[in-house]
């Protein structure tokens, strides 16, 4: 293995997440939705990618109680 590969990051969680909260009348669906990507590097990152309905319905995080 090279040492480019052990550098490389590896993908630790993948999980829907909303770029912004909803505003106050916003609901949950009227917001864009990605995905919040974890790396064994420490780092973040977004991608746009619409969820599925079920998806978003199921995830564990990021929740608004309003």
């Amino acid at each position: 293995m090279s040492s480019k590969q052990r550098d490389e990051p590896v993908l630790i969680s993948r999980e829907p997440w909303w770029e912004r909260p909803p505003r106050p009348g916003e609901s949950e669906w009227d917001v864009e939705w990605g995905y919040l990507e974890c790396w064994s590097d420490g780092s973040f990152r977004f991608v746009r990618e619409r969820p599925t309905p079920d998806e978003i319905r199921n995830r564990k995080s990021c929740r608004n109680p309003l």
